[in-house]
């Protein structure tokens, strides 16, 4: 009997999820307009080796910024990725 109210008014449930994840209305307080803002607070840089490294030659590599759409793989070669926060959120 719990489910009776998500049942009864999915249509209602339905459309408030649906505004919450939009890109579209109200990107200011919803999910996506919380998790994909206008900037970014962290930097993330990177680079790629074919082989595993131990932890204290890996920091010392040349590494290089990473871009949104950037492709990281195959998935059997190892990445390091760097962060770094460079501001408050």
């Amino acid at each position: 009997m719990a489910a009776a109210p998500f049942l009864k008014h999915w249509r209602t449930t339905f459309e408030r999820v649906e505004k919450f994840v939009s890109p579209i209305y109200f990107t200011d307080c919803n999910l996506r307009g919380r998790l994909f803002g206008d900037s970014c607070s962290v930097t993330l840089s990177s680079f790629l080796t074919p082989e595993r490294l131990p932890y204290e030659k890996a920091v010392q590599q040349n590494f290089s910024p990473a871009q949104v759409g950037d492709s990281f793989g195959p998935t059997w070669m190892v990445d390091l990725l760097v962060s770094g926060r460079t501001g408050h959120p």
